[in-house]
Order: structure tokens, then sequence, then C-alpha cells
């Protein structure tokens, strides 16, 4: 079982889970990106598309960095399926790979990822090797977060697996979430799945920016515009101003990174400017639950900021249903 994952139910149960889960990790992903085609990532970092000696630092970083938070183990390297190819039309979604290509992810069931190259995956204007090594740190280890999150499965009544906790979120068995999804617009999420995907992603980010400061990649070594607009983006230090400016391209991928960065990144940064404590230390807090599966200092953190209930005020939606002492 990977990191942080949990099975609630009678013995019976248990075992039941534990062998639908097997069955649905038994041998390595295939590929699920829709047109694309590639290879498992160590096959990937042989070849001249990726720097593998960026890659390799950004991977000592990511280790450290994880091991730290407590993290046991990262996504084995074989279950993560990298797309290098696309037979898209040119300009199209799909044709540029990288972290914002559509439907590339993790997949905790099964236990595998799909991510892509960053660049034109037509093969008309292949990325440069450092840039696709930079962006594929970033995948990686927000993948790896996502793989050492805390998750807790239960069987339905139809017996079938139900993820009824992951991270700091609940979900019934009956598919109601603890948390609502958040109202069109600016301002602080209220969502606890854009919480953690900013969480997650905000880790990602810092991790390729200290691979780039490592191996010396500077932002004045990058092309303005959207060269740069995704440099900002993969290091995270995009701006307000960078998103909007990604938006207004002529370009799939520069608007799918728009829409990212003003629905997750920008909404979790204001949300940890909302929480009375530093920002730096409500997301180390937020990280932290995550991983384990606690939320109690986390509650303190809020009640004592904001006074008692504060999470279930923030972020329980009318209609969760969850069960109670779930959250405190």
């Amino acid at each position: 079982m990977p990191p942080g994952e949990h099975l609630d139910g009678t013995t019976a149960e248990c075992a039941h889970l534990h062998l639908l889960l097997a069955c649905f990790r038994a041998s390595p992903p295939p590929m699920r990106l829709p047109g694309v085609t590639g290879r498992p990532l160590p096959d990937v970092l042989g070849t001249e598309v990726i720097d593998a000696d960026v890659f390799n630092t950004g991977y000592a970083i990511m280790a450290a960095r994880y091991e730290q938070l407590g993290v046991r183990a990262l996504l084995p390297l074989e279950r993560v399926w990298v797309g290098t190819r696309s037979a898209a039309r040119p300009g199209t979604a799909r044709s540029h790979g990288g972290f914002h290509h559509p439907a590339q992810g993790y997949r905790h069931i099964q236990m595998d990822a799909a991510v892509t190259v960053f660049g034109d995956l037509t093969g008309q204007t292949p990325a440069s090797p450092q840039a696709a090594a930079l962006d594929l740190v970033r995948s990686y280890a927000h993948d790896c977060l996502h793989y050492a999150t805390f998750r807790r499965y239960r069987l339905t009544d139809r017996g079938e697996i139900a993820r009824v906790q992951y991270g700091i979120n609940f979900r019934q068995p009956d598919g109601r979430t603890y948390s609502a999804p958040d109202i069109p617009g600016d301002g602080p999420t209220r969502n606890l799945g854009i919480v953690m995907e900013g969480a997650t992603d905000a880790e990602a980010t810092a991790i390729a920016r200290q691979a780039a400061q490592s191996c010396g990649i500077t932002g004045t070594d990058v092309e303005a515009g959207l060269p740069g607009l995704v440099f900002a983006d993969v290091t995270g230090t995009v701006t307000a101003d960078g998103i909007e400016a990604a938006l207004l391209l002529d370009h799939h991928y520069a608007r799918s990174m728009g829409r990212f960065g003003r629905t997750v990144t920008l909404r979790y940064r204001a949300l940890l400017s909302e929480l009375g404590v530093s920002p730096a230390d409500a997301h180390s807090q937020i990280v932290a639950a995550m991983i384990s599966g606690d939320l109690a200092p986390l509650d303190a953190l809020l009640d004592a900021r904001h006074g008692p209930g504060s999470f279930a005020r923030m972020f329980r939606a009318p209609t969760s249903g969850a069960e109670p002492g779930l959250v405190r």
C-alpha cells in the first residue's frame, strides 16, 4: 500500500478492498490521454527530450523536502507515463504538452500518473530540454504529493470502492462531499479540493524553483511572452498580472495555465493571507494535515484566530451530510 492509505470496515471488507485495489494496480499504467503516445518516465529520461541533470537535481530536492514532511516514499517512476507525441491537429489544446495538458495527472485508485513533455507534441517546434525538465519536475513533484496525501477507503453497499477521506476533505459513500465548490469569482477559496490542489502545487513549484536556481536557470534566460509566463508558472513566481496576460494570449495552453492560476493559485494565496498567521505557517499546517489526515493542529490554529468551529464555518457545505465527529 502507498503511504497514507487506510482501509475501513470489518476484516472481510478490508480484505476485499485490498484485493480490489491490487487488481487496479497489478501492472504499470497504459497511456490514457487521447491521441498521445509515449513511454514510462525512466525511459524518457534517457532521451535528448529531457535534460536529465535538471530533472535529477529536482528529484534530489524533492526527495529531501518530502522526507522532511514525513512522506515515506515517492511515486515509483515506472508508474508515471510520459507522453511525447500527439496526433492532435497543431495549435489545438491536446497538441501542446506540459503540466496544463488536458486530463493529465494522478489517479489514486490505479496508483498511476499520466503526464506530457512540455512543448509542441506534434514535432513542429520542440521545447528546450531544460524547460521540459523543469516542467516534468513540477508535474512529478505534484503527483508525488497526491500519492502521499492521506486517503481512507470504504466499501459501498454495492461492493465498490469509496474514498471517504482525502487529506483534509471528506466524502460520504453516496458521493456527498464535505466541502462545496467555489462560487465563481475572486477571493479566498472555500473549497477544500482547491485548498489541497493549491497547497500541492505550491510545494511542487517551490521544488522546481529550487531546481532552476541550483542549475543556474533564471527568468532572464527565457524569451518574453508565453515562454516567460510558463517559466514563472512552473517556478511558482507567476503574478496576478501574469495570469491575466496568459488568459489574453491566443494559445490554448496559455489560457489553460491562466484558468488554473485564477481558480487555484490566486484563490489559495488569498486564503493563506486571510487566515491570520504568516502564509508560510498556514501553508505548512495545511500540508501537514493533508499528509497525516489529522486535522486537530489545523483546527486549533483556525480556532485560535477565528473562534471555535472555524473550519466548519469556512469549508463545510450545508448539504455535506458529513458524519458527526469526522471534522472537529
